[in-house]
């Protein structure tokens, strides 16, 4: 099989409480030769090293503060510092914030010996190796980032957790796979709000992306119903619900 120019792998698809067997949300990237790690939810690191040595990640990318999104940077931070990772410093993007919880939560020691935190905003624009990665901030809770990583004429975009917006479908122009949460269900958050499938499914429309991924959805949503919105809202695209360890060529 031809290695594909750009993949992902999810690893964790599941919302802040999660079906059994479900991880929390991360997803690996293959990008030629980078590899990158897009959020780090509780579960995720276990589960990323039947794909990659953590300390063989080129950079980790984090979307928000929420503990299902970079809970595991914690146990991460102890395999970098005390564990196999040793002697090596792991690269994590995060807003502003999202450093300042996670060294709350964890031991004071070693941080800057095992992980080396860069900010990243909505706008920024990042290199890793021949990767690009451009954020936009979607709403929320502040700050909460998106990412479309381009690498060669492949793009996907991650969208984070957010409701219905214009900055998310403008980063996802023509993208070649758009990965979406559908974490609204009967009684919606209005402090943290989510997408439907419906919602979903018109962004990937009006972005004209090739390809939608639904995932992190609660265990009580009917999986069927949202999945029959996010297709009718966008008939002419492949809709799907992202499976754990399936390698999807992007």
């Amino acid at each position: 099989m031809t290695t594909p120019e750009l993949a992902v792998i999810p690893i964790g698809v599941g919302a802040a409480y999660a079906r059994t067997g479900e991880v929390q949300s991360s997803y690996l990237v293959r990008a030629g030769d980078t590899t990158l790690c897009l959020d780090l939810g509780a579960g995720a690191l276990n589960a990323l090293q039947a794909h990659v040595r953590p300390q063989d990640v080129d950079a980790y990318v984090i979307s928000h503060r929420h503990p299902d999104h970079c809970v595991d940077v914690l146990p991460l931070h102890v395999y970098m510092y005390w564990g196999p990772g040793r002697g090596t410093r792991a690269r994590v993007l995060s807003p502003v914030g999202v450093e300042g919880r996670l060294k709350a939560l964890g031991s004071e020691t070693g941080w800057d010996d095992a992980l080396r935190f860069e900010p990243v905003h909505g706008g920024s624009v990042v290199h890793v190796d021949d990767v690009r990665l451009r954020f936009a901030e979607v709403p929320h809770i502040p700050d909460t980032l998106a990412v479309r990583v381009d690498h060669g004429r492949r793009s996907l975009v991650y969208g984070a957790d957010c409701t219905e917006n214009e900055a998310l479908m403008k980063l996802a122009k023509g993208a070649d796979l758009l990965i979406a949460e559908c974490g609204d269900g009967p009684t919606p958050n209005a402090l943290s709000p989510h997408m439907s499938g419906g919602e979903a499914g018109g962004i990937a429309a009006r972005a004209k992306v090739k390809q939608l991924l639904l995932t992190h959805c609660f265990p009580e949503h009917d999986r069927d119903a949202t999945l029959a919105a996010a297709r009718a809202a966008c008939p002419n695209i492949p809709v799907e619900w992202a499976i754990q360890g399936r390698l999807y060529p992007v």
